[in-house]
């Protein structure tokens, strides 16, 4: 389906719909991140690789890259104030 509905994009997927993207442990990250930025801003801090094209050692550096970007975020978001 086009125009945003489910299968558009692996971050509405995952964001929007709740779905099953790479693994419940990156979902979960991403729906983490995407509390913390715009979606603009989600859009553009990845490559949005294709789920069904992923290798094992795709995801686990995939899994990497997001709990040191989360990571990130949230010292960013603690010294402006926020409550994380």
């Amino acid at each position: 389906m086009a125009a945003g509905g489910p299968g558009d994009h692996p971050l509405t997927d995952i964001v929007n719909f709740n779905l099953k993207v790479y693994n419940s442990e990156c979902d979960e990250l991403v729906r983490e991140i995407s509390k913390l930025v715009s979606r603009h801003e989600l859009y553009e801090m990845f490559d949005w690789f294709d789920n069904f094209s992923a290798t094992e050692i795709q995801l686990e550096k995939f899994k990497i890259e997001l709990k040191d970007k989360l990571e990130k975020l949230k010292e960013k978001a603690k010294s402006n104030g926020w409550e994380v």
